[in-house]
């Protein structure tokens, strides 16, 4: 990942979801895994991260194509890691949320290929198959929502903007 501060735009999970979510969380807390996950933003799908350059030219693209869009339900249907140092839940693609990455596609932080995703647990390889040994008891798939689009600056974090989907 790259050192130095950049921008991430993405969609933000609605509070229904948030609520579950931050109950698997407690379960890791209960077996005594701390993850080093960023714990102080909501749950969410990154679609693009920029360089810190970018914040105006973001913010008018946001503006343009996000103030009219729906909110929007994706599926979130197992989980899974990278490399086991990263437990995620994986959503099924579909087309809303295929069209809002294709809006915002970037990779300034690193050199890796878009996968969606929701991270739950980050750490060491051997905490991270712990970590999801006790969330594959819990975790059951279901229906979730985009509420909103979020653009925030990393390291430290600072949410930028925050712009609500319209309501079906």
């Amino acid at each position: 990942m790259n050192k130095q501060k950049f921008l991430t735009i993405y969609a933000v999970l609605d509070n229904a979801t948030q609520d579950k979510l931050n109950t698997l969380q407690q379960y890791l807390l209960k077996n005594n895994l701390i993850g080093t996950q960023t714990k102080d933003i909501p749950y969410h799908i990154t679609l693009g991260s920029f360089p810190i350059t970018m914040q105006n030219e973001l913010i008018e693209k946001i503006n343009k194509h996000c103030l009219n869009l729906s909110t929007f339900s994706i599926n979130l249907l197992k989980l899974n890691h990278f490399k086991n140092k990263v437990l995620f839940i994986e959503p099924q693609l579909n087309e809303e949320l295929l069209n809002l990455h294709n809006l915002f596609k970037g990779n300034f932080t690193d050199n890796y290929n878009w996968q969606p995703h929701i991270t739950i647990y980050c750490g060491t390889r051997l905490k991270t198959i712990k970590a999801k040994k006790v969330i594959k008891k819990e975790f059951i798939p279901f229906t979730a929502q985009i509420t909103s689009i979020q653009l925030s600056e990393f390291f430290p974090t600072k949410i930028i903007s925050t712009t609500q989907l319209q309501k079906k």
